[in-house]
């Protein structure tokens, strides 16, 4: 005669597992680790850019991969830079990339050790052109395209003489040099680049560079509002380090670069 066993119904099996579950699930949201909410900038390729709203370029990738070497998943809000910064500014974000700190923004934000890169803000003229060497003190008195809230180093930022046209895309400022409705346009290097090139047919051939006025590092800019923006900043830091002590730094770099 065969042992009788105590049936168990389908719904006591549920009453047993269900703690069980709701523990193992709470050990895997534990073990996924904290997600930050970083702005990134929708129109600065090869950098940052988004097409369909979806984040991507080379600082895209560092900071990413920083931020998971020191056990944090990003989730990226792709935005235009003034935007991006203000809301980080304000604490609707955590962070923003890629900013100067200029004296005239450092005080407002928190800042990494050290840069996501570094690059050059040149000058650019129409096609012809013979000038060469331009430097910030030789733009006082003339009109220079400028992107809405951009940086382009502290000598020239800071300069009142010097007499802006601020346009929302850097395509326009060009667009406005070949139309001599500005003197010159300032861009950052590989922006530029990859502007001319994206639009050959509008843009090839048709500028000479005449000058760098700095060569500033481009940080990510953490909030000092956010309620977890320091933490996210030691975190940031962490796993920087560890990006740049590793070949993986270079290889985000030939990536976008070669």
């Amino acid at each position: 005669m065969q042992p009788a066993f105590p049936t168990v119904s389908l719904n006591m099996y549920r009453v047993l597992l269900a703690p069980i579950l709701a523990v193992l699930l709470a050990a895997s949201h534990a073990c996924a680790g904290p997600t930050v909410v970083v702005g990134a900038e929708d129109d600065w390729a090869p950098y940052s850019s988004a097409p369909q709203q979806h984040a991507q370029g080379f600082a895209v990738d560092v900071v990413r991969e920083a931020f998971a070497l020191a056990g944090v998943k990003v989730e990226f809000r792709a935005l235009p830079y003034s935007r991006c910064m203000a809301e980080t500014r304000s604490g609707q974000l955590t962070a923003c990339f890629d900013a100067v700190p200029n004296s005239l923004i450092r005080p407002l934000y928190l800042w990494p050790r050290m840069p996501l890169f570094s690059t050059r803000m040149n000058i650019y003229a129409r096609a012809g052109s013979r000038q060469r060497g331009l430097r910030t003190k030789d733009l006082e008195g003339h009109t220079v395209g400028v992107q809405r809230d951009y940086e382009y180093g502290e000598e020239f930022d800071v300069n009142t003489r010097i007499r802006r046209r601020v346009v929302d895309k850097n395509e326009y400022g060009f667009r406005m040099l070949m139309a001599d409705r500005i003197e010159y346009m300032a861009a950052e290097e590989r922006i530029a680049n990859a502007l001319f090139r994206s639009k050959p047919g509008e843009f090839a051939g048709r500028f000479t560079l005449v000058g760098t006025v700095a060569t500033p590092d481009l940080f990510i800019a953490f909030s000092k509002t956010a309620p977890d923006s320091r933490e996210m900043l030691a975190r940031f830091n962490e796993g920087y380090d560890k990006l740049l002590n590793s070949p993986r730094y270079r290889q985000i770099e030939d990536r976008w670069f070669k």
